[in-house]
């Protein structure tokens, strides 16, 4: 087993200064002044004989000077109830969302990403038009992808948010596209009903 670092780690106790880093590693702790808890990583070769014997050896060097030990293989700290855990989830959740708008929002007013929205959104009208709307969806988002690749081979710079903006350029002469094919239909039959 192997002594490893954990988010509730508030110290690391170091080696003795005469034993080796083979016979004892640095031991991230939790400590609360009433007990201490440490946590350790099997070998995959430790896991099979614990899975198979159900067994876990604890050793202690004699001579050294050691509180009551306990050794578990659940987490030894209390979870916070499931609302809390999912107030905090959303909450979360919430800062990310309006941090990625906030980014979105920031990009959008540079001229290259609105340069990169607009081509987005001609493609996908075009192809929408004139074969099928979810091709020119397709269509857009492909260009996006390919515009990054290429400038992953040295052609210039890759910034996600250039295929973002090609994406929703898409995304938007897509749905301009469907409108149109709708005015269309909707006119045509219109314009034969006044000739009759």
């Amino acid at each position: 087993m192997k002594p490893i670092d954990f988010p509730q780690s508030t110290k690391v106790l170091q080696r003795p200064s005469t034993m080796t880093e083979k016979e004892c590693q640095s031991l991230p702790v939790w400590n609360d002044g009433k007990q201490c808890v440490s946590c350790w990583k099997l070998s995959f070769k430790e896991r099979m004989k614990v899975l198979f014997h159900g067994k876990v050896w604890l050793g202690v060097l004699s001579g050294k000077s050691q509180p009551p030990v306990f050794l578990s293989g659940e987490s030894v700290f209390m979870k916070a109830p499931i609302k809390e855990r999912f107030r905090a989830f959303v909450s979360e959740a919430k800062e990310s969302i309006i941090g990625a708008f906030e980014s979105v929002r920031e990009a959008a007013k540079q001229p290259d990403k609105r340069k990169h929205f607009i081509v987005g959104a001609l493609i996908a009208f075009v192809l929408g038009i004139l074969i099928a709307p979810w091709v020119g969806f397709i269509a857009g988002c492909l260009a996006a992808i390919l515009k990054e690749w290429w400038d992953s081979k040295g052609h210039g710079t890759v910034e996600v948010m250039d295929a973002l903006f090609t994406i929703l350029g898409s995304a938007f002469g897509t749905l301009f596209a469907v409108f149109v094919i709708w005015l269309f239909h909707l006119i045509i039959p219109w314009c034969h009903g006044k000739d009759d």
